[in-house]
Protein backbone atom coordinates (compact mmCIF):
# COMPACT_ATOMS: atom_id res chain seq x y z
CA UNK A 1 0.00 0.00 0.00
CA UNK A 2 2.91 2.37 0.72
CA UNK A 3 3.97 2.21 -2.94
CA UNK A 4 0.46 2.86 -4.18
CA UNK A 5 0.22 6.56 -5.27
CA UNK A 6 -3.50 6.56 -4.55
CA UNK A 7 -2.87 5.74 -0.87
CA UNK A 8 0.37 7.62 -0.22
CA UNK A 9 0.39 10.49 2.32
CA UNK A 10 -0.38 13.95 0.97
CA UNK A 11 2.79 15.91 0.37
CA UNK A 12 2.71 19.49 1.62
CA UNK A 13 5.11 22.09 0.24
CA UNK A 14 5.35 25.40 2.09
CA UNK A 15 5.68 28.33 -0.29
CA UNK A 16 7.88 31.09 1.04
CA UNK A 17 8.13 33.76 -1.66
CA UNK A 18 5.51 36.45 -2.19
CA UNK A 19 4.99 38.33 -5.43
CA UNK A 20 2.36 40.57 -3.86
CA UNK A 21 4.09 42.75 -1.27
CA UNK A 22 7.63 43.94 -0.53
CA UNK A 23 10.30 42.76 1.89
CA UNK A 24 9.15 45.06 4.71
CA UNK A 25 5.81 43.29 4.98
CA UNK A 26 7.40 39.91 4.36
CA UNK A 27 9.73 40.45 7.33
CA UNK A 28 6.87 41.65 9.53
CA UNK A 29 4.66 38.69 8.65
CA UNK A 30 7.52 36.30 9.30
CA UNK A 31 8.14 37.80 12.72
CA UNK A 32 4.53 37.77 13.85
CA UNK A 33 3.11 34.71 12.12
CA UNK A 34 5.11 32.53 9.75
CA UNK A 35 8.01 31.84 12.11
CA UNK A 36 5.63 29.62 14.07
CA UNK A 37 5.72 27.24 11.10
CA UNK A 38 9.49 27.69 10.60
CA UNK A 39 8.85 29.76 7.47
CA UNK A 40 10.93 32.78 6.51
CA UNK A 41 8.80 34.71 4.07
CA UNK A 42 10.57 36.72 1.38
CA UNK A 43 9.50 39.13 -1.34
CA UNK A 44 10.32 38.53 -4.98
CA UNK A 45 11.07 42.21 -5.63
CA UNK A 46 10.41 45.73 -4.31
CA UNK A 47 7.00 47.29 -4.84
CA UNK A 48 7.47 51.07 -4.51
CA UNK A 49 4.42 53.30 -4.85
CA UNK A 50 4.98 55.54 -7.89
CA UNK A 51 4.44 59.28 -7.44
CA UNK A 52 1.87 59.15 -10.25
CA UNK A 53 -0.35 56.95 -8.07
CA UNK A 54 -1.51 59.75 -5.77
CA UNK A 55 -2.01 63.48 -5.36
CA UNK A 56 -0.79 64.69 -1.95
CA UNK A 57 -2.51 68.05 -1.55
CA UNK A 58 -1.76 68.38 2.19
CA UNK A 59 1.21 67.78 4.45
CA UNK A 60 -0.66 64.92 6.10
CA UNK A 61 -1.29 63.12 2.81
CA UNK A 62 2.32 63.69 1.79
CA UNK A 63 3.45 62.04 5.05
CA UNK A 64 1.31 59.00 4.20
CA UNK A 65 2.24 58.57 0.56
CA UNK A 66 5.80 59.85 0.41
CA UNK A 67 7.13 57.62 3.17
CA UNK A 68 9.47 54.87 2.03
CA UNK A 69 7.57 52.44 4.28
CA UNK A 70 4.97 50.06 2.90
CA UNK A 71 3.08 50.05 6.24
CA UNK A 72 2.03 53.45 7.63
CA UNK A 73 -0.01 54.26 10.75
CA UNK A 74 -2.29 57.32 10.90
CA UNK A 75 -3.19 57.81 14.56
CA UNK A 76 -5.52 60.31 16.24
CA UNK A 77 -6.73 61.00 19.78
CA UNK A 78 -10.30 59.91 20.47
CA UNK A 79 -11.96 57.59 22.99
CA UNK A 80 -15.64 57.67 22.08
CA UNK A 81 -16.46 55.54 19.04
CA UNK A 82 -17.42 51.91 18.85
CA UNK A 83 -18.76 50.24 15.68
CA UNK A 84 -18.98 53.41 13.54
CA UNK A 85 -16.25 56.03 13.49
CA UNK A 86 -16.78 59.29 11.53
CA UNK A 87 -13.19 60.38 12.20
CA UNK A 88 -11.80 57.34 10.44
CA UNK A 89 -14.39 57.67 7.69
CA UNK A 90 -13.18 61.22 6.96
CA UNK A 91 -9.49 60.25 7.07
CA UNK A 92 -10.08 57.24 4.83
CA UNK A 93 -12.07 59.34 2.37
CA UNK A 94 -9.19 61.83 2.14
CA UNK A 95 -6.73 59.02 1.41
CA UNK A 96 -9.08 57.51 -1.18
CA UNK A 97 -9.58 60.84 -2.94
CA UNK A 98 -5.82 61.37 -3.08
CA UNK A 99 -5.59 58.07 -4.93
CA UNK A 100 -8.56 58.56 -7.24
CA UNK A 101 -7.48 62.07 -8.22
CA UNK A 102 -4.15 60.75 -9.53
CA UNK A 103 -5.82 59.73 -12.79
CA UNK A 104 -8.97 60.92 -14.59
CA UNK A 105 -10.01 57.35 -15.23
CA UNK A 106 -10.72 55.02 -12.33
CA UNK A 107 -11.32 51.35 -12.91
CA UNK A 108 -13.30 48.64 -11.10
CA UNK A 109 -11.72 47.31 -7.94
CA UNK A 110 -13.09 43.84 -7.39
CA UNK A 111 -11.34 40.55 -6.81
CA UNK A 112 -7.81 40.24 -8.17
CA UNK A 113 -7.90 43.45 -10.16
CA UNK A 114 -5.45 45.09 -12.54
CA UNK A 115 -2.82 47.16 -10.80
CA UNK A 116 -0.24 49.86 -11.29
CA UNK A 117 2.46 47.45 -10.17
CA UNK A 118 0.78 44.12 -10.91
CA UNK A 119 2.70 40.88 -10.75
CA UNK A 120 2.27 37.61 -12.60
CA UNK A 121 1.11 35.67 -9.54
CA UNK A 122 1.03 35.55 -5.76
CA UNK A 123 2.93 32.53 -4.47
CA UNK A 124 2.91 33.22 -0.73
CA UNK A 125 1.55 30.87 1.86
CA UNK A 126 -1.98 32.21 1.53
CA UNK A 127 -2.46 30.85 -1.96
CA UNK A 128 -2.04 31.83 -5.63
CA UNK A 129 -3.57 35.10 -6.75
CA UNK A 130 -3.31 36.45 -10.28
CA UNK A 131 -2.58 40.14 -10.71
CA UNK A 132 -2.20 41.35 -14.27
CA UNK A 133 -0.70 44.69 -15.19
CA UNK A 134 -2.71 47.03 -17.37
CA UNK A 135 -2.37 50.64 -18.46
CA UNK A 136 -4.99 52.96 -19.85
CA UNK A 137 -4.55 54.39 -23.32
CA UNK A 138 -3.67 57.77 -21.81
CA UNK A 139 -1.06 56.41 -19.38
CA UNK A 140 -0.78 54.34 -16.22
CA UNK A 141 -4.03 53.17 -14.68
CA UNK A 142 -5.34 54.37 -11.34
CA UNK A 143 -4.04 52.19 -8.50
CA UNK A 144 -6.65 49.86 -7.06
CA UNK A 145 -7.82 50.90 -3.60
CA UNK A 146 -9.63 49.01 -0.88
CA UNK A 147 -10.64 49.39 2.75
CA UNK A 148 -10.69 46.70 5.42
CA UNK A 149 -12.73 47.26 8.59
CA UNK A 150 -13.84 44.91 11.39
CA UNK A 151 -17.45 46.09 11.62
CA UNK A 152 -20.23 46.03 9.05
CA UNK A 153 -21.60 49.31 10.41
CA UNK A 154 -18.34 51.09 9.57
CA UNK A 155 -18.29 49.39 6.20
CA UNK A 156 -21.69 50.88 5.43
CA UNK A 157 -20.57 54.36 6.52
CA UNK A 158 -17.50 54.14 4.30
CA UNK A 159 -19.43 52.86 1.29
CA UNK A 160 -21.62 55.96 1.46
CA UNK A 161 -18.54 58.23 1.25
CA UNK A 162 -16.31 56.40 -1.23
CA UNK A 163 -16.60 55.95 -4.98
CA UNK A 164 -18.32 52.80 -6.15
CA UNK A 165 -15.15 51.35 -7.69
CA UNK A 166 -13.40 51.37 -4.30
CA UNK A 167 -14.18 48.21 -2.40
CA UNK A 168 -14.90 48.19 1.34
CA UNK A 169 -15.21 44.94 3.25
CA UNK A 170 -14.49 43.03 6.42
CA UNK A 171 -11.34 40.98 6.93
CA UNK A 172 -13.28 37.76 6.30
CA UNK A 173 -14.56 38.98 2.93
CA UNK A 174 -11.10 40.26 1.93
CA UNK A 175 -9.40 36.92 2.65
CA UNK A 176 -7.54 36.01 -0.55
CA UNK A 177 -8.08 39.43 -2.15
CA UNK A 178 -5.55 42.14 -2.88
CA UNK A 179 -5.29 45.81 -3.90
CA UNK A 180 -2.45 48.19 -4.71
CA UNK A 181 -3.32 50.33 -1.68
CA UNK A 182 -5.22 49.16 1.39
CA UNK A 183 -6.53 51.28 4.25
CA UNK A 184 -7.33 49.39 7.43
CA UNK A 185 -9.93 51.25 9.49
CA UNK A 186 -9.68 49.92 13.06
CA UNK A 187 -12.95 51.76 13.87
CA UNK A 188 -13.09 51.22 17.65
CA UNK A 189 -11.67 54.05 19.77
CA UNK A 190 -13.58 53.48 23.01
CA UNK A 191 -11.08 51.59 25.25
CA UNK A 192 -13.79 49.93 27.35
CA UNK A 193 -15.57 48.66 24.24
CA UNK A 194 -12.25 47.53 22.76
CA UNK A 195 -11.50 45.49 25.87
CA UNK A 196 -14.89 43.79 25.62
CA UNK A 197 -14.18 42.63 22.10
CA UNK A 198 -10.40 42.36 22.37
CA UNK A 199 -10.34 38.84 20.97
CA UNK A 200 -12.13 40.16 17.88
CA UNK A 201 -10.53 43.47 16.94
CA UNK A 202 -7.06 42.73 18.36
CA UNK A 203 -6.84 39.18 17.01
CA UNK A 204 -3.37 38.91 15.48
CA UNK A 205 -4.47 36.69 12.59
CA UNK A 206 -7.19 39.14 11.58
CA UNK A 207 -4.73 42.03 11.76
CA UNK A 208 -2.09 40.27 9.68
CA UNK A 209 -4.62 39.27 7.02
CA UNK A 210 -5.78 42.90 6.86
CA UNK A 211 -2.36 44.48 6.44
CA UNK A 212 -1.15 41.88 3.92
CA UNK A 213 -3.85 42.58 1.31
CA UNK A 214 -1.84 45.40 -0.32
CA UNK A 215 0.74 45.23 -3.09
CA UNK A 216 2.33 48.63 -2.44
CA UNK A 217 1.01 50.42 0.64
CA UNK A 218 -1.05 49.63 3.73
CA UNK A 219 -2.37 52.54 5.81
CA UNK A 220 -3.66 51.65 9.28
CA UNK A 221 -6.04 54.31 10.64
CA UNK A 222 -6.59 53.92 14.38
CA UNK A 223 -7.04 55.75 17.67
CA UNK A 224 -4.13 56.00 20.09
CA UNK A 225 -6.54 54.57 22.69
CA UNK A 226 -6.19 51.15 21.08
CA UNK A 227 -2.57 50.97 22.17
CA UNK A 228 -3.80 51.03 25.77
CA UNK A 229 -5.70 47.82 25.08
CA UNK A 230 -3.00 46.09 23.07
CA UNK A 231 -1.32 43.11 24.80
CA UNK A 232 1.60 44.10 27.01
CA UNK A 233 3.60 41.02 26.06
CA UNK A 234 6.22 42.10 23.51
CA UNK A 235 5.83 38.93 21.44
CA UNK A 236 2.09 39.52 21.07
Amino acid sequence: MADDPEHSPIQVEQLTESHRFDQELATLLTRFQYHRDDITLSAAKPHPLPSSAYTASTAGLAAVFESSASLVFVCYDDRSHQMVNPIETTITQAIAEAVSSSSPTAKPDGGTTDSVGGDPAETGTDGPLAAATQTDSDGPSTPSFGVVTPHNAQRGALEMRLDDEMSVNTVEKYQGGERDIITLSATVSDPAFARREERFILNSNRLLVGISRSRMLTVVVCSTALFEVAPKDTEQ
